[in-house]
Order: C-alpha cells, then sequence, then structure tokens
C-alpha cells in the first residue's frame, strides 16, 4: 500500500502566501535580487507560470494566476488588499537593494512606537512588502501607551476625543 503524503510539504507552514503576477520569470528575478529568494519549485525553466520560493524562513508561492479561480495579477500601481510583513536583519539594507532592484518606496524606513524599525515598498508586481527589523520587545501596555502618545491622545481619553477631531478634519 502507498503511503499517504504529509499534509504540508516539507518547509511549509499552514498558510502560504500566493503572488499572482504579470511576468513570473521577471518577479523570480527580482525576488532574488530585492529579497534574497531562492527558488524551490519551477513548473518551466524556460517560461515558468508557477514557482515556490523562500525567503528567509517562509514560502511564497508566484504564479502568472490561476483565472478560473479569481487569483490574478493587480499590476504594477493598482493598489493590492494584502501586504506582506517581512522582517529583515537590517531594514536600510534591504530597502536599499529592493529599490536598487526596481521597487518603489511607498514609506522611508522609520522606527515605530510598536517597537520596529520599518519601510514600505511596492514591488514592480504591484505587491507591497512592509520591511521590519525588531528593535526592543514590548509589552501591549507599552505600545498602547507609545500609540496613544503619537496619536496625541491623553490618557484620560484614550480613543475618544482627539480620533473624533482627527476624522471630523478630514
Amino acid at each position: 500500500m502507498k503511503k499517504k503524503p504529509a499534509t504540508l510539504p516539507r518547509g511549509y507552514r499552514t498558510c502560504t502566501a500566493s503572488l499572482a503576477v504579470a511576468d513570473v520569470p521577471a518577479a523570480l528575478a527580482f525576488y532574488q535580487t530585492a529579497f534574497g529568494a531562492e527558488i524551490r519549485t519551477c513548473d518551466s525553466d524556460q517560461q515558468p507560470g508557477f514557482a515556490s520560493i523562500k525567503i528567509g524562513t517562509s514560502m511564497l508561492f508566484v504564479t502568472a494566476g490561476w483565472s478560473a479561480y479569481g487569483h490574478q495579477p493587480a499590476g504594477f500601481g493598482a493598489a493590492s488588499p494584502v501586504a506582506h510583513h517581512m522582517y529583515v536583519e537590517d531594514v536600510d539594507a534591504v530597502l536599499e537593494a529592493a529599490t536598487a532592484a526596481g521597487a518603489t518606496v511607498i514609506s522611508a524606513a522609520e522606527d515605530t512606537y510598536w517597537g520596529e524599525r520599518c519601510a514600505t515598498v511596492a514591488d514592480p508586481f504591484g505587491h507591497l512588502w512592509t520591511l521590519a527589523t525588531r528593535l526592543e520587545n514590548l509589552t501591549s501596555e507599552a505600545i498602547e501607551e507609545r500609540r496613544n502618545a503619537w496619536l496625541g491622545l491623553s490618557q484620560d481619553d484614550p480613543a475618544g476625543a482627539a480620533l473624533d477631531a482627527a476624522a471630523a478634519a478630514d
């Protein structure tokens, strides 16, 4: 009797993001150059329509899309409802590599109130990537306190009047 394969392929987790792109070979080259991606599997060496890649410890699919299931490339400049939050050793170095490879900076690198240094780029295929390096480990209370200070909220009214005033100004 043939042994049933494991539910998860080796190296994968329960959920794996699948990025639909207009040009799979160009996307693979970009992810290799910008993020050090390793191509694990590919459906064709000549003109791939699907590949699985590994970035750090994460697996991703890169595909031309599956139109029968509504999975289509967003195209450059289109807003993506999904962004990837990728932890890296050095945000500034990865940001430099990504922009040199063709990414567009959405937000420059900055230290955040939640204890990370973050920058966001759009890759040439319409996907958003927030690059992050942990600077410090904070409790939820410390993050909330810093958030409130960043938003200009008082301790007496942590969610109310200042947010209402900001919404009314928009």
